[in-house]
């Protein structure tokens, strides 16, 4: 009797540790496994804003370089060449409504919108933010270049 109680007392023992060492390990790899999702679920959203951000960084780059050089004037070949890139890119990589306009816009077509609702229409498709008006996009035109901005003039 005294040595079936001690064999209950190790078996109960040994369930024990059994039970605890599986729950540990158990624990550990639930753990493990949401600690992998949420940097996963982390990453993607990185990945999308850094993919969103390049998108609109596209959208400022084609319609700078495009209006660098006013209409009626030469396109260098050079900047031919990066316009093509620029113009190839934007075809490829950006929401159908926003190429489409873009597109209109650089070929000046007579039902282009200008390139500030462009760019109002990037910010909207691209990044979820509605909140800026015609009136908040800043435009350096070609004309600064031969005058001086009153505004800034002190005589």
């Amino acid at each position: 009797m005294f040595e079936s109680g001690i064999s209950l007392a190790l078996l109960s023992i040994a369930g024990i540790s059994i039970v605890g060492f599986l729950s540990r390990n158990w624990i550990k790899a639930r753990l493990k496994a949401s600690i992998e999702h949420e940097y996963k679920k982390q990453f993607e959203l990185f990945q999308r804003e850094l993919n969103q951000k390049q998108k609109v960084e596209l959208v400022a780059e084609l319609l700078a370089e495009w209006a660098r050089t006013p209409h009626g004037e030469t396109v260098p070949r050079e900047q031919r060449t990066l316009l093509n890139k620029l113009s190839f890119q934007a075809s490829l990589w950006l929401p159908s409504e926003l190429a489409i306009e873009l597109g209109k816009r650089l070929q000046n077509k007579s039902d282009a919108k200008s390139q500030f609702e462009i760019i109002l229409i990037a910010r909207r498709l691209l990044i979820g933010d509605a909140s800026l008006s015609l009136g908040d996009v800043t435009w350096w035109e070609p004309s600064k270049e031969n005058r001086a901005d009153p505004i800034f003039h002190h005589g």
